[in-house]
């Protein structure tokens, strides 16, 4: 029989676990939560009780100046959506003149397996319509669909706040990092220091006008839409992948990155 002797640094942190864990069991966090931060409570990524985020339509990440790829079969769904058949050479080459400006095929020369790269007409994507909305949105593409869940705006706190844009209707008082949005730099007025703006309320508040961020929502009304941690995890994760498979490594360190 053999003696195995602990050591004594783990025995000292046994009731320290023991504690923190029964604490988290008596919370109101999910359960999986609970263990997470019982065991780890340093390791816990910023969004881990979700983010406040509500998209308000506003349409202009559509005008962002930047790339949008489709991945082969994101093609096949747009080309569908459209009504082209994406079985049929002709039909490829006709949405190609359309709404393609850039293609990246592969070396067999396959061309139902390229990625494509969508034009973009007076500052913003082809298929954003006269109203401001996108005309394919029921297949938008993942780059698309997972904004702004993206790998590079989640690194750190810092980098999500700093996506963070007014809308063009509040004034930006003079002292403050708050800005607008920009072709050059983008921005998402849907996060706005971690609470959710209803652009539709803030003309209500003329008082706002010359104020940041935080005095003009001081005594505004907060539409909160908290996104869970799993949704976000989930959205990571697909931009992640779908930057990864694209085939050009060039690109993806220069011109394009989630």
């Amino acid at each position: 029989t053999t003696l195995t002797i602990m050591p004594r640094e783990f025995l000292f942190a046994v009731p320290f676990l023991l504690v923190h864990y029964c604490y988290a069991l008596a919370n109101a966090k999910p359960f999986l939560r609970r263990i997470r931060s019982s065991i780890a409570p340093f390791s816990l990524p910023f969004y881990e009780d979700g983010l406040d985020f509500s998209c308000t339509g506003c349409g202009k990440c559509c005008k962002v100046d930047g790339d949008v790829w489709l991945a082969p079969e994101e093609v096949d769904n747009v080309m569908n959506h459209l009504g082209y058949s994406d079985s049929n050479a002709s039909s490829r080459d006709d949405f190609r003149k359309a709404y393609v400006r850039a293609e990246v095929a592969p070396s067999d020369g396959d061309q139902s397996q390229s990625w494509m790269c969508l034009k973009r007409e007076e500052g913003a994507c082809v298929f954003l319509d006269p109203l401001g909305k996108c005309s394919i949105y029921d297949v938008r593409p993942v780059q698309c669909s997972t904004y702004p869940f993206w790998p590079s705006l989640l690194k750190n706190q810092e980098a999500w706040d700093d996506e963070s844009v007014l809308p063009d209707d509040i004034t930006i008082g003079e002292g403050t990092d708050d800005r607008h949005w920009s072709p050059d730099l983008g921005g998402c007025e849907g996060i706005a220091a971690g609470r959710t703006i209803d652009s539709k309320n803030q003309l209500e508040y003329g008082n706002a006008k010359g104020a940041g961020l935080d005095d003009a929502l001081e005594d505004g009304p907060e539409v909160s839409s908290i996104v869970e941690r799993e949704e976000i995890v989930l959205k990571m994760k697909a931009a992640k992948k779908h930057w990864k498979r694209f085939p050009v490594q060039e690109i993806k360190e220069s011109t394009w990155y989630l």
